[in-house]
């Protein structure tokens, strides 16, 4: 789950970052060209996280080339005991209050969100029709609601402005509706309650805001409406809202105050309202897009090494010598673990001679076969072995030294309850139950040792195989007290036909 929250907030603040250079490098100032484009970013930071899980994925290789491997598909044995009856990895404690923390704000944004939404459309519901005007009482200033069919909400006092100041606050939430604005705004209020761990978040949603008001500004002033008459109604109304204590604080709504000095030096500002060609916007978009898509899909690897290619007759002659072979160099644990140290050495010692073909094989066994059994060797029955992460080290005697690196949540510590040995039929066993229960050297309260109960599977088929039962299916079904931290097991035996 680190690895999920830690890849989309590196992927979203490359797709902020990749699209603020774009617009910068080919001078798109445009506010409505602007705001289109970073409705774009928006809608993939949406849809960033299930990419980030299950879209497809493109290698781009920038890394050093490692040293040259032999591919090889085989993978360790696995434990019959864990397949029949481990359970599944669970989340650990510090998964869980990341999630938890998450989730807290999450479900507060999200909360904040709906009490917005639901407000805005009692706004629409409670509305009155005058003279083809939606009046509200609850409103101090126009404001535009509505996300399929957007429309323009105004206050009681609006018949106290100039038929100018009319034209120019309908022109410009008029401009809202038609853009879709207000559906704009709330997909990027609930993109910050998705990233709400993400600055960049919160800043697109006040930037696409801003955005959505200067396009609109524009709009008015295109229309031919003097600038100073029009900076003097946006104060007025300004004026209204600070009499009235606050202005309607609804999802989605236009022309938020905080922007107002803003909004007044680029209306007084004077300059031509800029204008982009659709060839250049349609270039803006493809550029966007393809940066967008990279930091999305992409995922840094490492080149291919071309060097054992046979060239010349002496790199022929070296190509037949041996592959590269990895061998374990140094074992790294992370978490809150009992006897970091202990494990790691017994894993040292345990793989000092052992040679890999491929550090996947190697790293998948060391994390298996080594640490997962030394832990479940003491007890620790849910312990969680994370996918490892291998480094190389350097070359020793013409082998590959390998860190492997993996987090382990061990969970709590676990002994043996009671075993129970019972036939699958109602017949007596042929071999006495004790016997077949002395075949496991742990005893009721001992540590739960899983690789001791799966030797004691192992001498149980051969104890069965020289009476004769040679199929005999020996199942183990296990019942936790998580309570009591102990495992009673129920030995079900299907001895099979006998063979004189």
């Amino acid at each position: 789950m680190e690895r999920l929250f830690l890849e989309c907030a590196v992927r979203a603040a490359l797709l902020v970052g990749g699209t603020a250079m774009v617009l910068y490098i080919m001078r798109v100032k445009a506010a409505a060209a602007r705001h289109g484009v970073w409705t774009a970013v928006v809608l993939f930071m949406l849809v960033l996280p299930l990419w980030t899980a299950w879209g497809p994925k493109a290698s781009l290789r920038v890394l050093p080339p490692l040293a040259q491997i032999t591919a090889n598909n085989t993978t360790g044995p696995t434990s019959i005991l864990s397949t029949a009856f481990l359970p599944s990895p669970l989340v650990s404690t510090w998964q869980m209050v990341q999630l938890g923390v998450y989730l807290l704000g999450l479900c507060f944004l999200l909360f904040r969100l709906a009490i917005g939404t639901v407000r805005a459309r009692k706004l629409l519901h409670d509305a009155v029709l005058y003279d083809n005007m939606l009046i509200s009482p609850l409103c101090a200033a126009p404001v535009t609601v509505g996300f399929v069919h957007p429309v323009v909400i105004l206050p009681e006092h609006w018949r106290q402005w100039s038929q100018a100041q009319l034209d120019a606050v309908l022109t410009h939430e008029g401009e809202h509706a038609r853009r879709r604005d207000p559906l704009v705004q709330w997909l990027a209020l609930v993109n910050r309650a998705l990233f709400w761990f993400h600055p960049a978040a919160w800043w697109l949603e006040r930037h696409l805001s801003a955005l959505a008001e200067e396009a609109c500004d524009n709009v008015v002033l295109a229309s031919g409406h003097n600038p100073s008459e029009y900076a003097e109604y946006l104060i007025d109304i300004a004026r209204s809202v600070a009499r009235s204590g606050a202005r309607l604080n609804v999802a989605g709504m236009a022309m938020p105050g905080s922007f107002l000095p803003r909004r007044i030096g680029q209306i007084m500002g004077g300059g031509q309202v800029s204008r982009i060609s659709r060839v250049r916007m349609a270039c803006v978009a493809a550029a966007c897009a393809i940066a967008c898509t990279a930091f999305a899909a992409g995922t840094l690897d490492h080149k291919h090494n071309f060097s054992a290619q046979a060239a010349t007759p002496r790199e022929a002659a070296s190509a037949a010598l041996p592959a590269t072979r990895f061998i374990l160099g140094d074992l790294k644990i992370e978490g809150d673990v009992h006897d970091r140290d202990g494990v790691r050495d017994r894993i040292l010692k345990a793989w000092k001679d052992r040679e890999y073909d491929e550090t996947k094989e190697l790293a998948d066994e060391v994390t298996q076969m080594g640490i997962r059994r030394d832990f479940q060797e003491r007890g620790y029955f849910k312990v969680v072995v994370h996918d490892p992460v291998s480094q190389p080290l350097g070359l020793t005697d013409g082998k590959q030294r390998i860190l492997v690196m993996t987090s382990i949540a061990e969970g709590d510590q676990f002994r043996l309850g009671t075993l129970t040995v019972q036939r699958v039929a109602h017949d007596v066993l042929s071999i006495p139950a004790a016997t077949l229960r002395d075949q496991f050297h742990v005893r009721n309260g001992d540590l739960f040792n899983v690789p001791e109960i799966q030797a004691g599977l192992d001498r149980l088929t051969r104890l069965y195989g020289t009476h004769g039962y040679a199929d005999v299916k020996a199942e183990l079904d296990t019942e936790v007290d998580d309570a009591s931290h102990r495992i009673d097991l129920i030995l079900r035996i299907t001895e099979g036909p006998h063979t004189p």
